[in-house]
């Protein structure tokens, strides 16, 4: 019985390799509806599809679905083992359609965002995220990338939300309470590239130079940052589009933000989803720039969607592709200095992994973020500086058109590369693609070239060095005009140090006006010296809701006798949208007793309430830790902290179970977090009595 058994597994498992070279699939025209209430998505799809052999079968992949074929189809349509199987007599080279309706409850790819939630600052929302291979959680579809199709979908939700999807909208129906959108694509692309996204969404439109449609969304509620949240989008995408010289391969370009979004973006075929912590007023664009997300995903546009890897083998095809032209994007933008230090720090950062034995080969399965960005950017950036930039930029042309909607492999690349070149590249690939090693001696002779580069590491390698022998040259670091990266690292190494040395030279790194160099004076000094209050309070100005936040929590905790005049100072100041400053304000209005300009239950209450599951995870987490510094926590605070024990966004679930794991260590906690076990879910009480 085993040896049948793990046959049929092995045969099994044959037949869904090689379907690819069974059948070819189309096209599919596809229904989705999302119920809001049960969360649920139920749909009706017909697939076309290309026999390529004489088969009896063919399937799509469909996790946990209930299928209905038609009335009268002529073919047999089953679920089985997450498998949608259509079998019948096909035929070599004859195309064939199947439709049929399903029903499914997906537990990941699609989240419902806020429906249980009353706190009326945030609208609900819908999207996906079918990383890889998990589209079909909610549509049937096909797992594997190499066999790619056409989507036209239409989707149909409550008709007071806004619904973005891949493709071009081509129709709309309002009926009774609900309301249709249908997308269309006009090219094939990977199935876990299908996505949507549904809210209280607004767009704006505009045009790039080649006249591709540009479309930006954000929730209503934000309609006053989409200059500050989108500055610099127009100038990428043509800055792109120039740069690879490949036409924009989609019908148009669409971004939305949404909340408690698993990563920073996700590159779905014409439409960018990212996160809502990137939605930024005038202030907190100084902090945080979209450009790198936003020039990233778009790259992704050309480098794994026209192209799409075989295999998660050549994994940093999509990765080192997208980072490399994000930084030619940032280049652009910010400046040399900009790029060469950003590079530099990757640099640091592998050299560092690669020493202590971690280093990764590129051109393998299961690499790290580090390895298929960082060290795939670094390959191609140093692969430039060999051929040169001519041969790289036309090679890099030949190789996306020559694969255009196919899918390819490393050697594909390179081949087009050596082409050009005219020479072979066996020591590279060796160096760069098959080692674990980070080529650091290298890398280090490419930044060399940069003036910036070697005046930033002359400055660097005095770190360990006292203030009294680089006591000149931290000076000469911070003369007019700054430069903002070695201003920085100046301050920094002024930490720590006799605070008759570095007294002047903080006073200098504040008036050189530099808001990066003054936000690494906040960072940086956190007990403030008397001598430096006058010119310390004066960050409270900036424009930077990093360096508010720093500064009020730093001169707080110096200068008790002020405490009041920080707190007023600050009191109408929000920050990102994690609230960083609003809420580090609230907890400094509580540790400070006889600041009393609202009452301390209400202002507790604030704070308090923000650990609920209806506000982003950023702004929970940080609303958790501060409650953890006073020390005092809820009912409700321990039910929304078992909540985010099972939040989707790994980091802040990983949050919430150490939380709890360090407050079970304190009896008082222990006690109460016991007696409101039996009003736990069913899932909350086996993982709370299998961890404790």
């Amino acid at each position: 019985m085993i040896r049948i058994f793990l046959f049929l597994i092995f045969s099994i498992n044959f037949c869904f390799s090689q379907q690819t070279k069974k059948v070819d699939f189309l096209e599919m025209n596809a229904q989705v509806e999302i119920d809001t209430l049960n969360y649920t998505v139920n749909g009706k799809v017909q697939i076309k599809f290309k026999a390529l052999q004489n088969i009896d079968s063919v399937y799509l992949d469909g996790v946990n679905m209930s299928i209905t074929p038609i009335e009268n189809s002529p073919y047999k349509i089953v679920e089985d083992n997450n498998k949608v199987w259509i079998t019948s007599n096909f035929k070599k080279n004859n195309e064939y359609t199947a439709e049929f309706s399903y029903e499914c409850e997906p537990k990941q790819t699609v989240y419902f965002v806020g429906f249980s939630s009353d706190i009326k600052e945030y609208d609900s929302q819908v999207w996906t995220q079918g990383q890889g291979k998990y589209t079909s959680h909610w549509l049937p579809s096909l797992d594997d990338m190499n066999d790619k199709m056409i989507f036209n979908i239409t989707y149909l939700a409550p008709k007071n939300y806004e619904v973005v999807a891949n493709g071009k909208l081509s129709r709309t129906r309002s009926r009774l309470n609900h309301k249709s959108w249908k997308f269309e694509m006009k090219r094939p692309m990977s199935s876990y590239l299908v996505a949507f996204a549904m809210g209280n969404f607004r767009g704006t439109t505009t045009k790039s130079e080649n006249g591709t449609p540009l479309q930006l969304y954000l929730e209503t509620r934000h309609t006053d940052k989409v200059s500050s949240t989108y500055k610099h989008h127009n100038e990428i995408f043509n800055f792109l589009e120039n740069k690879i010289n490949v036409k924009y391969p989609w019908q148009n370009f669409k971004q939305v933000a949404v909340r408690d979004f698993l990563y920073a973006g996700m590159e779905n075929t014409t439409l960018n989803t990212f996160s809502e912590e990137f939605v930024v007023d005038e202030i907190g664009v100084n902090d945080k720039s979209f450009v790198n997300v936003q020039a990233h995903e778009l790259a992704h546009q050309w480098f794994g969607n026209l192209v799409t890897e075989t295999s998660s083998k050549h994994h940093w095809l999509h990765e080192g592709f997208a980072t490399f032209y994000a930084l030619e994007a940032e280049r652009k933008i910010f400046g040399e200095d900009y790029y060469f230090f950003k590079i530099y720090k990757t640099a640091e950062e592998l050299k560092t992994l690669s020493d202590t034995g971690k280093g990764q080969v590129l051109v393998k399965t299961g690499g790290s973020s580090l390895t298929y960005y960082e060290k795939g950017a670094w390959a191609l950036i140093i692969l430039r500086d060999i051929v040169g930039d001519e041969v790289f930029d036309k090679a890099v042309e030949n190789y996306l058109t020559k694969h255009a909607y196919k899918n390819v492999n490393t050697e594909d690349f390179i081949s087009e590369v050596e082409s050009e070149y005219g020479q072979s590249l066996v020591d590279y690939k060796n160096r760069w693609l098959h080692q674990k090693a980070f080529q650091s001696r290298e890398t280090l002779r490419f930044l060399k070239k940069n003036e910036f580069v070697q005046d930033y590491m002359k400055l660097a390698a005095y770190r360990e060095t006292r203030l009294t022998l680089k006591e000149e040259l931290i000076d000469e670091s911070l003369d007019f005009p700054v430069n903002e990266y070695i201003g920085q690292e100046a301050v920094y190494q002024l930490n720590n140090e006799n605070l008759e040395l570095s007294l002047p030279l903080y006073k200098k790194a504040l008036k050189t006006n530099n808001l990066y160099v003054r936000q690494a004076v906040a960072t940086s000094l956190t007990s403030v010296p008397k001598a430096l209050k006058s010119e310390y309070e004066s960050l409270l100005e900036d424009k930077s809701y990093n360096t508010i936040e720093n500064a009020l929590l730093h001169l707080w905790m110096s200068f008790p006798e002020d405490k009041h005049r920080y707190l007023d100072l600050t009191q109408d100041v929000i920050g990102f949208q994690d609230k960083n400053v609003r809420l580090l304000w609230l907890t400094l209005n509580l540790a400070t007793p006889d600041y009393q300009p609202k009452k301390k239950p209400e202002v507790f209450k604030e704070l308090s309430q923000h650990t609920s599951s209806g506000y982003p995870y950023q702004v929970r987490r940080h609303a958790f830790g501060y409650l953890y510094q006073i020390d005092t926590f809820t009912q409700d605070n321990y039910k929304d902290l078992m909540q985010g024990v099972f939040h989707p966004v790994w980091q802040f679930q990983k949050f919430c179970r150490e939380l709890l794991d360090t407050l079970m260590k304190s009896d008082r906690h222990k006690s109460a977090l016991l007696k409101l076990t039996d009003g736990f879910s069913t899932k909350e009480k086996t993982f709370f009595n299998n961890r404790y």
